[in-house]
Order: C-alpha cells, then structure tokens, then sequence
C-alpha cells in the first residue's frame, strides 16, 4: 500500500537532497493529518477562483513578498500556470519564440492551442570538463529570430534551468519588449530568489511580464504548489480565468493551506536564509578537496548567474556515471537524490537542509572520491540542433500513425513526444523527423541509465510514426 510506504520511508534514515523544499519537515508545527484538514468551499473558507477572504490575503502576502502587483495561487504547480500564462498572452495561431530546453508543459501549450514555434538553444557550457548542462539564452540570438520573424507574439523562456543557470532576463525583457513582444519567464526553480541577496534577481523585476514559480521546489511548501506573478492587471485577470480551465475546480485546501504556511515563513524567518547561504558555502569550499568528482564552483566564471541552492556533481573524469553515482549515494550513504543524468548528479538544496544534511553529503562524496579512478570518457554533446520539422505540433495529432521500433525510426516522422525525465526536456516534438544523430543519442542516454518517456509510453521499444 502506497500510504504504508510512505509512512516507512519517512521513518528511515533517507536524508532528501531533493525536491520538495520543506525536506519532510513540519514547518506547521502541529499534529494534524492531512484528512482532518481537508475542506471543500464551505462558508468562510473563501474560493480559490475567486478569492474574497482568506485566500486573496495570502495572495496579497505573496505579491508582497516577491514585489509585484498580482500573485495567483496554483495547486496545480507550474504546469497549469505555464498552461494558463501561455493561453493569457497570445491568441490560437499565433507564433512564439521558445527556448529548446522549455519544459514539456510548454510544448503542450504549444500543441493545445495550434501555435507556431520557432526555437532558439541556449548556449552550450565548456570547458576542461566538458559540462554538458545548457547555459543561458543568448539575447542576441532572440534578437536576430525577432528580426526574422517580425510575426512573432511571444517569448518563453527557462530561468533558472533545472541545473540553475540563469538567462539575463533584464536585458531579454528589454529587447523584446523593444519589438513590442511579451516576455514570460518559467521562473519555477526559482522561487526562492527574493529572499537572498546571493540568489539571482526574480523575472518580473527583471521586466518580464509574467513569470510562474514553484513554491514546492526550492521553499517550505507541499508538492504542486505554485504562484504565478505579474504587474499587468488585465494579464491577471486574463491568468485568472485560464487557472479556472488548467485547474481543479475543487482545489485542495491542504495545498492552498501550505502556500500561506510557507510564505508566512519566509516573512518571519529571513535570518534562516543568511544561515542557508553560510552552509552552502561552507559546503563548496569543503569540496574543493576533491580530487576526481567535480562539485560546480559557484564563483566559476564559466556561467554569469547560477542559483548556487542547485548543487552540481559530475563525474565526467571518473570511472563512474551520473547513475552510479546516484546510486552509491543512495545505497551506501542514504542520500537520495534530485536527478542523475549521464555525467552528473544534482542535489536540490533548500532553507530546510540542516547541518547534518550537508556533511552527510560531503563525507560521502569524498569516501566516493577516493575510491575513484581517473578515466577520461567519451562524451556525447547536447544536441544543438532541433530535429527537421515535417508537421507543426497540432498538425501531428490528426495524422494517421502507426508503431515502429525506435532504432529503426531514422527518417519517420514522430507523433508523439520523446522526453528526457527528468528533467521533463522533450529531445523530439509531434511531426519532427527522427535522425539517426537523435536515435544515437537517446541510446546513449538510455546506456547510461537516463529514463527515457514518451507521451504515448511505447519507448523504449517502440515510436508512433506518421504512416508514409
């Protein structure tokens, strides 16, 4: 039974470098379970879709706390916020410039609402380790695909990524807005960045015209808690309407109760920010000692902003992969995890770690390290290349299909999505054209233990394709 699982696993040892940012710590302070706390819309409780009482009080605590005009709560996380953002600021149709790295949710609304895309990639990460984690967008080349595409309506891009790397959303904002074009931002890994002067500035204040955060990620609050963030009042009304079409018309108020919770926190506790900084610190300067494993240097000059909450380990000069060494962490020290991709492994912090947490995490890494072997491998690049386009998204969904095994794909147009998770990063869009380039590329992820996913759930073993 999942709920005596669940109860297991929270007796153990497992110490959480993952999301969500209360860390399974209770923050409420109280005896309460779940059941007892979960309401309906009776009198006095107020509507989530249209906030009157107590809920518009925490929505006003919120645009208090991260300086904007209006913050919407979403018990649907960042998905249903990315949904209702993207349906709010462009018409069906209409064509966007979107980073290559969006989040799946992105490329839903995409295919949801008939949208023409035009891609950009971030720039690639190098150097004497051969980083492949994506940087930030380059403004640029967003300027270069606005002067192309004068049609363009819309610009949506990831900052921070899932690795924390952050665009220059000041300067992004700017330009679009000198083309008369909207900036939205998937700020959801970021929602802790108000509350540090060491953390990078937050979209809207940056200029972005809305931006959506996941509470749940980086900060005290429960899973698929979100808020979505702007200045403009008629866009707010406009998030507003969407959030009642992409959310439960019965939302829960347990997770609305944990928005409140956790930003009440945040206003009454900001000393336990400066105390999280000295950790994370303390932590990379202590990892400087190690001798085969890489812990991303916060002050490394190679990326202009990064969150430094998001701890990066690579093993890209080890025997090991991202996987191994995922697993040694979890099997040999308890230490589970946010991801692990081929050549590193990310360990999501937040306010709630503890001292304990972040040695436990130190002593492992260094018992890893001396037990390493020095191997360069070879290293397969990011692609930095969208696949051919033969459909739009939409148009992928009318066309008659049919299963084909993956490896044998070369050349078939896909009509489905092929995703890395995590992080949730579509490799290949409906109506693209699978490459021999991609096919090797997925299997080398695959080789190195990568979960690969697809909207239909065929992949591994096999692909919807266009029939010829």
């Amino acid at each position: 039974m999942l709920y005596d699982q669940l109860k297991q696993y929270c007796k153990s040892d497992v110490y959480p470098f993952h999301m969500p940012g209360h860390k399974r710590c209770d923050i409420i302070g109280d005896d309460c379970l779940p059941y007892t706390l979960d309401l309906t819309e009776i009198p006095g409780f107020d509507n989530l879709h249209a906030p009157s009482g107590c809920i518009k009080r925490a929505e006003e605590l919120a645009a208090e706390l991260y300086g904007v005009k209006h913050a919407i709560i979403s018990v649907n996380g960042a998905t249903g916020g990315i949904l209702s953002s993207v349906k709010a600021m462009i018409k069906r149709g209409d064509r966007i410039l979107m980073a290559r790295n969006c989040h799946q949710s992105v490329y839903h609304a995409v295919q949801l609402l008939g949208l023409v895309p035009e891609y950009i990639f971030p720039d690639s990460i190098t150097d004497g380790y051969k980083l492949s984690i994506y940087g930030g967008v380059n403004v640029q080349s967003i300027e270069k695909q606005l002067i192309i595409n004068p049609d363009i309506k819309l610009v949506i891009v990831t900052s921070p990524t899932y690795e924390g790397v952050c665009s220059d959303i000041k300067e992004i904002a700017q330009t679009c807005h000198k083309y008369g074009v909207l900036l939205f931002v998937d700020e959801a890994h970021g929602a802790h960045f108000p509350f540090h002067r060491c953390f990078p500035p937050s979209a809207i204040s940056c200029g972005a015209d809305a931006a959506v955060v996941s509470l749940h990620k980086t900060l005290p609050a429960l899973t698929q808690t979100a808020l979505l963030l702007t200045n403009n009042p008629v866009l707010a009304q406009k998030l507003r309407g969407n959030m009642s079409v992409f959310e439960s018309s019965s939302p829960s108020y347990i997770l609305i109760a944990s928005v409140e919770r956790c930003l009440n926190y945040v206003k009454t506790n900001p000393d336990e920010f400066d105390i999280y900084i000295k950790r994370l610190e303390l932590f990379y300067k202590r990892t400087k000692s190690l001798k085969h494993l890489f812990v991303f240097d916060p002050d490394s000059s190679i990326v202009a902003v990064r969150d430094i909450g998001k701890i990066i380990i690579f093993t890209t000069h080890t025997d090991l992969t991202g996987h191994e060494l995922a697993e040694k962490l979890r099997s040999s020290h308890h230490l589970e995890t946010e991801m692990a991709s081929v050549d590193y492994v990310i360990a999501v912090t937040s306010v709630c770690d503890t001292d304990d947490g972040f040695d436990r995490l130190f002593h492992a890494l260094s018992e890893i390290d001396k037990a390493c072997k020095t191997k360069i491998a070879p290293t397969f690049s990011i692609p930095y290349q969208a696949p051919q386009k033969a459909l739009l998204p939409f148009e992928a969904d009318d066309r008659k299909c049919c299963l084909c095994s993956f490896l044998k794909a070369s050349d078939k147009v896909s009509l489905e999505f092929i995703t890395a998770y995590p992080p949730g990063i579509p490799l290949i869009v409906p109506g693209e054209i699978i490459s021999d380039e991609m096919i090797e590329y997925i299997a080398h992820l695959q080789r190195n233990g990568v979960e690969i996913i697809s909207s239909a759930k065929n992949m591994p073993d096999s692909v919807l394709v266009a029939e010829m």
